[in-house]
C-alpha cells in the first residue's frame, strides 16, 4: 500500500515546484534579454550567440570593458581569436574598467600607453608611460586626475571638474613612433583611443596607410567637433563606423565591414542589460 503524503510533504512539493518554475522563467527571461542584446550589438550567428549568451549567464564569460567593449572584440570581431595584437592609448587602470584586459586572458599581445598607469600586475603588455600626440618631443602640462585625466589644452568635457587636479610636465610620443618601439605589427586586431579630449591628436601622429586596425573603439564625449573631425578622418581611410554606445564610436576597417548586416541606426545611449 503506498505511503500517503502528509499535508506539509504536499505543500513543499507544491513550495519547491513553484521556486524552480520561477527560477526557470527568470533565468529564461534573463537568457532572453541577453541574446537579444549581443544579438543587436554583436550581430553574431545564432548558435555562436546562444553559447556566448549561456556563458554570460552562468557568468563564465568575463568582462572589465566600461561598455562592453571587450566583449564586442573578443565575440564579434575576434571570434574568440586566441593571439591577437591590440592598442590600448589611455589604458589608465589596468583592470577596472579596462578594454583590454580580457584579451590578455585569451592569449592577446599588445601596448598600454599611459601616463600613470595603474594595476598593471596581472597585465602582459608592454607598457609606455608618456601620453601619445599628434607630434613627438613636445612639452604638455598633463592633468593627474585618474581616469580623467590628460593633457591640459586638449581637455574637453571633464575639463572643469578636474581643474584643481595636479599639473605634470610630459614629454610626447607619437602612437607611430610608440608603435616601432614596441615593434608592433602591421595589422592590429583593436585599438581602444580613451584620452579625454587628445583622441583626434593622437590619430593624427598613427599613420593608417603603414598600420591597419581591424577595430576601434574612440571616445568622442559627446564633444561634437572632435568627433566629426576623426569621423572624416577615419572614413577618409577606408573604415566603417558600426555604432555609436555611450560615449564611444566603434569603427572597423573595411575589411571586416561586411560581416555587419546593418550598420548605424541607434542613438548614442542605449541602456545595456
Amino acid at each position: 500500500m503506498p505511503l500517503q503524503k502528509t499535508p506539509f510533504v504536499r505543500r513543499t512539493t507544491i513550495v519547491v515546484k513553484l521556486l524552480a518554475f520561477l527560477l526557470a522563467f527568470f533565468l529564461g527571461a534573463r537568457f532572453g534579454r541577453i541574446y537579444e542584446f549581443q544579438n543587436r550589438v554583436y550581430e553574431l550567428p545564432r548558435a555562436e550567440n546562444a553559447r556566448a549568451s549561456m556563458k554570460r549567464l552562468l557568468h563564465l564569460q568575463p568582462s572589465y570593458g566600461q561598455f562592453d567593449q571587450d566583449l564586442w572584440v573578443a565575440l564579434a570581431i575576434g571570434h574568440g581569436k586566441k593571439n591577437g595584437y591590440y592598442v590600448d592609448v589611455g589604458s589608465a587602470d589596468g583592470v577596472i574598467m579596462s578594454n583590454t584586459k580580457l584579451l590578455d586572458q585569451m592569449g592577446w599581445n599588445g601596448v598600454c600607453v599611459d601616463p600613470f598607469p595603474t594595476n598593471m600586475k596581472s597585465r602582459t603588455c608592454q607598457v609606455f608611460r608618456q601620453p601619445a600626440f599628434s607630434e613627438s618631443g613636445k612639452k604638455v602640462s598633463f592633468r593627474a586626475a585618474g581616469l580623467l585625466g590628460g593633457i591640459d589644452t586638449t581637455l574637453g568635457r571633464h575639463k572643469d571638474e578636474i581643474s584643481a587636479a595636479p599639473m605634470v610636465e610630459f614629454v610626447t610620443a607619437t602612437l607611430d613612433e610608440i608603435l616601432e618601439k614596441a615593434k608592433a605589427p602591421n595589422w592590429i586586431d583593436y585599438m581602444n583611443l580613451d584620452v579625454e579630449g587628445a583622441e583626434y591628436d593622437v590619430l593624427r601622429g598613427f599613420n593608417l596607410d603603414r598600420y591597419s586596425v581591424g577595430a576601434l573603439t574612440i571616445e568622442h564625449n559627446y564633444e561634437a567637433g572632435k568627433r566629426e573631425s576623426i569621423y572624416r578622418l577615419m572614413t577618409a581611410k577606408g573604415y566603417v563606423r558600426v555604432r555609436s554606445w555611450e560615449v564611444d564610436d566603434w569603427y572597423v576597417h573595411r575589411e571586416l565591414a561586411s560581416q555587419y548586416r546593418k550598420f548605424l541606426s541607434y542613438s548614442d545611449r542605449e541602456s545595456t542589460f
